[in-house]
């Protein structure tokens, strides 16, 4: 094995996107050394790249309708404290894009005295390339590329390092540092039809599981479909189930790891940002939310990591990077061409959990999963996309497993989250949050009632595909 790169730093951000980059600016802005590090090469396209360009848009005015509605479009499965937080921080938010650079259209409010959307004012397939660019150039952190994040290192309760691949030299690399930030979006490309660019597995989701973190609400996944059909599959959808695994995409994980306000982890140093978390939107989001969350949540979890990492001084026993460096050998030395178990995930995770699912759909992806287990310990090469895909491969493997047994656990169609054998919402028992955490004998799953700060009364949810739009209360 290559000799192993030790690098001492106050934060480590995994993932370049909108989050990613917002933390990395804001952290770096309170005087934290950090590193911004991605698997993909410069430039990548990304989920970011690829938006539409459509953000939230608000005011202090229309904050509090603002926040009903993106209550209710969550089917009351969002946490108020955090859609709260969200929509008082969007005039400043866009504000403070604008400081760095970034130029908007026009608003477009739902209605008079309404929320809405606003766009930016790039074009092309790429456009947001043009608006990470400008956070990139207002930043101090330090980006790298191709840099593969494998896990996260935990000592007593607390972040203390990171580990990862540099895709380049095929080395391992060891972070000492005691805090990081997931900022790697959601898993839609874990899916076999997708609307998303390669690299959109959910490494953050896993790497933060696996690191003794919470997740919440994994199973809530946003898939497009053509609207049209959308009454099919709540009126037939287990006798059209084969014919609508032909239509619509994995689009957006409405689920991912649990957050505080501050947006840390249940572990200490572990914060989280952007499409990697749950529990904000719920069950269906806005449109153009997804982008403020990445702007308003970087920025919060890149200040709060600074802070943190003022007073944190860990050391990482020997032991815990030894292990991980053996990990990283197992993906270097693979024989096996991670290609075919990769697709072979995506394809599993489309037919039992892709936009329409039943208890029989999940529990075989849950069987097809273990029949392929064993090989993915083989896979790996020397190249730089076989090992990213190798490590890609193990962690989709985990990340699918855990969608499977949070599916099994909602019994109910809501919002996003279609069940063909039960097409209706759920009783006051459904309205709950699942939470998933390692334990000794495997996925602890427990759940609880959604935090109800403000509406404490639901209204029957919203159920439709893709991304819900605003709605004008006066029309």
């Amino acid at each position: 094995m290559p000799p192993v790169s030790h690098i001492t730093c106050d934060i480590v951000v995994v993932g370049t996107g909108a989050a990613g980059l917002m933390a990395g600016l804001a952290a770096a802005s309170s005087g934290a050394r950090v590193y911004v590090i991605s698997k993909m090469p410069y430039q990548a396209p990304s989920p970011t790249t690829r938006a539409y360009g459509d953000i939230t848009w608000s005011e202090a005015g229309t904050a509090d309708e603002l926040f009903r509605q993106v209550v209710e479009t969550g089917g009351f499965l969002g946490d108020q404290r955090r859609v709260r937080q969200f929509v008082d921080a969007v005039p400043a938010m866009l504000n403070r894009l604008r400081i760095v650079g970034c130029e908007f259209d026009e608003p477009k409010p739902a209605g008079e005295g309404m929320p809405g959307t606003i766009r930016w004012s790039y074009r092309g397939v790429d456009s947001g390339q043009e608006l990470l660019q400008r956070l990139s150039d207002a930043s101090l952190a330090v980006p790298m590329w191709l840099f593969a994040a494998t896990e996260v290192l935990v000592h007593e309760g607390a972040v203390c390092g990171l580990a990862a691949i540099g895709l380049k030299a095929r080395e391992p690399v060891i972070f000492h540092c005691p805090c990081v930030i997931l900022a790697t979006g959601g898993g839609a490309a874990a899916f076999d039809r997708t609307d998303n660019p390669a690299g959109a597995t959910g490494d953050g989701i896993v790497m933060a599981y696996e690191a003794g973190a919470e997740l919440v609400d994994l199973e809530l996944i946003s898939f497009g479909y053509p609207k049209e059909r959308v009454r099919d599959v709540l009126e037939r959808g287990e006798e059209l189930r084969e014919e609508l695994l032909a239509l619509g995409y994995a689009h957006y994980f409405l689920g991912g790891v649990r957050v505080n306000s501050d947006c840390e982890s249940s572990v200490r140093g572990l914060y989280a940002c952007g499409e990697a978390t749950g529990g904000l939107f719920g069950a269906g989001r806005l449109g153009g939310a997804a982008l403020a969350d990445c702007f308003i949540f970087g920025e919060r979890a890149g200040h709060a990591a600074a802070f943190a990492a003022q007073t944190s001084h860990p050391v990482i026993p020997d032991d815990l990077p030894r292990a991980a460096e053996d990990r990283i050998e197992t993906v270097l030395r693979g024989d096996r061409k991670p290609g075919p178990a990769h697709e072979r995930i995506r394809q599993i995770a489309w037919r039992g959990l892709g936009p329409v699912t039943t208890r029989e759909s999940i529990e075989r992806a849950l069987a097809e999963l273990g029949g392929i287990e064993e090989e993915l310990a083989f896979t790996g090469g020397a190249g730089r996309d076989e090992m990213r895909l190798a490590v890609e491969a193990r962690q989709m493997h985990t990340l699918v497993r855990l969608i499977a047994v949070a599916s099994l656990q909602r019994e109910e169609t809501r919002g996003c989250y279609w069940r063909a054998d039960h097409p209706e919402p759920g009783t006051q028992s459904q309205l709950r949050n699942i939470i998933l955490r390692r334990a000794r004998g495997g996925c602890e799953v427990t759940s609880q009632p959604p935090v109800m700060t403000e509406l404490t009364e639901p209204t029957a949810p919203r159920i439709g595909a893709g991304c819900f739009g605003y709605t004008n209360r006066s029309g």
